[in-house]
Order: structure tokens, then C-alpha cells, then sequence
């Protein structure tokens, strides 16, 4: 990955719709029963995908989940169809025809595409907007679901914590 397109997708923002549990809307919504329901209906797929952080952990089980990929045999099937495939889906076409369990095995030694194309930019606006809006997000691609870790933060979540602590005793008077 070129060091352009890297800066490019560190300076897209983070989702903007995780904001909505943070800012208290759920919270005020918890003692309102059908306002509640509407919130949790409303914002359930609204993130685009999971905010994840990356910490030096989760490198390393990449690279274990990567050596146990390259242990499987088996074929996997290919995003988009090659000329080869064309032939493959014409033998196994006449193979249902004539004999199922060898068709079957065939299936198996010489798995078909997932699609014809390789391209998610050629999906019809139709399509599109049909789709929850989380998916939406993630075709459009403006925001980054990862973080990385950096403990050198904690000082700025601790003063952020006690510049709190008013709305959190009314909070828990509200409940209480």
C-alpha cells in the first residue's frame, strides 16, 4: 500500500454515528419504554462497522490465523469467474445431467465464482439504497472502523471523567 493511500484512509473520520450513545440519548430514553425501543431501532446498524483498536495483540493473531490459512488444502472458491471457470461450469453442467455423485465431487475439487465481476461499484442505485444503511456506509467507504491504541490518552480520559462527575450524580439520582 503506497504511503498516499495510507494517509488517505488515516484521515477519514470515525463513524460519526457511535456519538449517539455517548452524548446520553440512550441514557435520558432508558426510563421511556417506546422512545427507548425507537433509539436501539433506529441506531442498532447505523455504525458502519464495529469500532475495533488495534493493539499489538491482534498483529500477532493475524499472522497465526494467516499460517493456519495456508495449512488448508481445500480450494476456495474465486471472487470473480476466469475463462477456466466458464469450462469447469460447462463440465459440471453436463456432469448433473449424466452422474450426480461425480458432479458432486467435481463441485467440490473445482468450487464456482462467488459472481461474474469483481467490481462493487457496479452494483444499480437500486440495489443500493435497498440495503441497510451500515452497508451503505461501507460501499461509500468515508469512514475507518479501527483505532490504534495509545496509553499516553489515559490523562485526557481521567480529566474528562472529572469534568463529569456532575452530570454523572444526576444521572444516578434520576435512577435512584
Amino acid at each position: 500500500m503506497s504511503t498516499e493511500a495510507t494517509h488517505n484512509m488515516n484521515n477519514k473520520p470515525i463513524d460519526p454515528s457511535i456519538n449517539w450513545e455517548s452524548n446520553g440519548v440512550l441514557a435520558r430514553a432508558a426510563h421511556q419504554g417506546a422512545v427507548f425501543s425507537l433509539y436501539l431501532a433506529m441506531h442498532a446498524t447505523s455504525v458502519a462497522e464495529p469500532i475495533r483498536i488495534n493493539t499489538s495483540a491482534s498483529k500477532e493473531e493475524d499472522v497465526t490465523t494467516r499460517a493456519l490459512q495456508s495449512l488448508n488444502h481445500y480450494r476456495r472458491p474465486g471472487i470473480a469467474a476466469q475463462e477456466a471457470d466458464w469450462t469447469a461450469m460447462s463440465t459440471l453442467g453436463n456432469l448433473m445431467a449424466t452422474d450426480m455423485e461425480n458432479a458432486l465431487l467435481f463441485q467440490a475439487m473445482y468450487p464456482q465464482p462467488l459472481a461474474q465481476t469483481n467490481d462493487a461499484l457496479r452494483l444499480d442505485d437500486d440495489v443500493v439504497n435497498n440495503t441497510t444503511l451500515a452497508a451503505q456506509k461501507r460501499l461509500q467507504a468515508k469512514y475507518r472502523s479501527t483505532m490504534d491504541e495509545d496509553n499516553t490518552m489515559i490523562y485526557d480520559v481521567i480529566n474528562s471523567v472529572e469534568e463529569h462527575t456532575d452530570l454523572f450524580k444526576e444521572i444516578e439520582q434520576q435512577f435512584a
